[in-house]
């Protein structure tokens, strides 16, 4: 892969020069992990742009940056290696991982991951954000075809009315163990990658500080953050924190009704002041709020983002935004369509998840658990 070859050495230089200057070292996690190093290979090369939270301090302060005809600039060259990165974990996913498969296996094409896995999804965004028109409208045809029509489906009230159980169960798991399979895999790989083997992944206590430092954001401190402009911001830090804490209200809320329904056997819909309506009602303003902001700030970016840096917060939005209508509508003829549109987008979005940003979160997990084993035990 000529290009990826290309992408890697450019790293590479601009990555010798950081080590050789230092001016940056106590900037943010990547350069005292870069001065750990004194050959980069491309497992390195990986590790330190997950490590890289973009809050572009140094490219600020660099004296090396353009116009300068070293032209150094990590965060957008660590930017974009973490998107190869990401493309290539995903890809590898999909291909077994035995070392001599027969002849006969070499064939068929399903063996092969899709040729959009390495491009289009990643570049633009536009097959990621069709899919998720053409699915929700085939959904809502199916259904309303099924059901005898808009009218048929508006006199329904409860969720297994408009959904059976069993089929919304299905439904769901099955996009979500196939997700889950993916990133797991190329997390594994990414591992194997960076760090070597995986026994290594039980140091709790690197794992102890990787989980506070992801939770606390830890290297996008208010002081240190300067994205996207000069001028330093809380901003984005908070944005991401409503963003992360939304989805962990909104898991609480699918857990604590899970127990409401299938423990207590109490069943659904359930009362305003409950555990679920609350701690969804919560995630959902969260998630919306904070996919707002952080869309501003990507708009205010120099140079403007592609498609696909808008693909996650996009998706993200409308899970929140259709989940909050199908809350406040539900007593309304409109609640069965919104229910089948807000299970049609956790559906789509759960099964092109690992192909978006939102492996971003497992990676720089991973890279924050290297880190820090890395500073207990060098070398």
């Amino acid at each position: 892969m000529p290009m990826m070859d290309e992408l890697f050495t450019e790293a590479q230089r601009q990555l010798n020069i950081c080590n050789a200057c230092r001016y940056c070292e106590g900037y943010c996690a990547v350069f005292p992990a870069l001065e750990r190093r004194t050959v980069l290979g491309t497992g390195d090369i990986t590790q330190l742009a997950n490590l890289c939270h973009d809050c572009r301090a140094c490219f600020d302060a660099c004296m090396y940056a353009p116009p300068h005809e070293f032209a150094v600039n990590p965060p957008e060259i660590l930017s974009r290696v973490r998107l190869a990165a990401y493309g290539r974990y995903a890809s590898a996913a999909h291909r077994p991982a035995w070392p001599h498969r027969p002849a006969w296996l070499h064939g068929p094409a399903w063996l092969h991951s899709p040729a959009w896995l390495h491009g289009p999804a990643w570049r633009h965004g536009r097959g990621a954000l069709a899919t998720a028109a053409v699915g929700v409208a085939a959904a809502l045809v199916a259904l309303t075809t099924l059901t005898g029509g808009i009218g048929a489906l508006a006199s329904h009230r409860g969720p297994y009315q408009v959904i059976p159980y069993p089929a919304l169960l299905v439904t769901v798991l099955l996009p979500s163990a196939w997700s889950a399979a993916v990133i797991l895999r190329g997390m594994a790989r990414y591992w194997h990658d960076t760090r070597g083997p995986l026994g290594d992944l039980a140091d709790w206590p690197a794992l102890g500080r990787a989980l506070a430092q992801a939770a606390g954001l830890r290297y996008l401190r208010d002081s240190e953050c300067s994205y996207p402009g000069a001028d330093r911001s809380p901003a984005r830090r908070r944005l991401h924190a409503a963003v992360f804490g939304g989805f962990a209200a909104c898991t609480a809320a699918t857990l604590s009704a899970a127990v409401l329904q299938d423990i207590l056997g109490i069943a659904p819909p359930y009362p305003l002041l409950s555990v679920p309506v609350i701690a969804g009602t919560a995630g959902g303003l969260a998630i919306m709020a904070g996919c707002a902001g952080l869309t501003v700030l990507k708009r205010r970016d120099e140079p403007p983002p592609g498609a696909a840096d808008y693909g996650l917060l996009i998706g993200l939005g409308l899970l929140a935004l259709t989940g909050m209508l199908t809350l406040l509508l539900r007593a309304t003829p409109a609640y069965p369509v919104l229910l089948v549109a807000h299970v049609t987008t956790i559906v789509i979005c759960f099964a092109v998840a690992p192909y978006t940003r939102f492996v971003h979160a497992g990676y720089r997990f991973l890279a924050l658990v290297a880190d820090n084993v890395e500073r207990r035990r060098p070398g």
